[in-house]
């Protein structure tokens, strides 16, 4: 059962819905209120009816302002999106709790105006692997490392404790605008993947959006 702690929370879980039944449809010739949806014991969202020929995963991710659902077939997938606008001072006061020491020792050797914004390009990429792997925080967040290399995302290491091969994934960071970063996960490595974009209103406009690939 959905709970909703004010007017905002319920508006934007009934958008949420709207926007996976009616983004789902684009690719499939199905009715949006046809979709009937399941989540695993963690959490991760997944499609209970129809079935199609070639499975599908989606992953949503919203914060204030903006929602992003991903859509693939056949892949795991994972996204995220956070609004750099809103405060940090409690999370970088507590930076163990989320990043590697080495992420830790990247964003504290950065200039004091570029740390808020590496946070959040390491905060998205984050979750987004967390949520295409489907465990939550089950995966502690000290255990995956994420490396940068002139702004550039120059690569992934993973733990041995996560049973996990860092070479088999891809990930991408999205400029929507300045004020959000997206990342996106795929557990599709070796696979050529074509990205696309589309600005949605739910059951009404839907338009290509231009995406810009950090």
């Amino acid at each position: 059962m959905a709970r909703f702690y004010y007017a905002g929370h319920r508006h934007q879980y009934l958008v949420t819905r709207a926007l996976i039944r009616s983004s789902l449809s684009t690719f499939f010739p199905v009715d949006p209120v046809t979709w009937k949806f399941t989540a695993s014991a963690y959490g991760k969202p997944d499609i209970e009816h129809p079935e199609v020929e070639v499975p599908v995963r989606f992953n949503i991710s919203h914060t204030r302002g903006l929602i992003v659902c991903a859509i693939v077939r056949g892949y795991d997938i994972g996204v995220d999106t956070e609004d750099t606008e809103r405060s940090t001072r409690t999370d970088m006061d507590s930076l163990a709790s989320y990043f590697s020491p080495q992420e830790i020792d990247e964003i504290r050797n950065l200039p004091a105006a570029r740390q808020k914004q590496r946070f959040f390009d390491y905060w998205t990429l984050k979750e987004s692997y967390i949520k295409a792997r489907g465990l939550g925080l089950a995966i502690p967040l000290d255990k995956f490392t994420f490396l940068f290399r002139d702004d550039r995302l120059d690569g992934f290491q993973v733990h041995a404790d996560l049973d996990d091969d860092a070479g088999s994934w891809k990930f991408w960071r999205v400029a929507v605008n300045r004020r959000y970063k997206v990342a996106l996960a795929l557990n599709a490595a070796g696979v050529d993947i074509d990205l696309s974009a589309c600005k949605t209103i739910p059951m009404a406009t839907n338009e290509t959006f231009p995406l810009t690939v950090l």
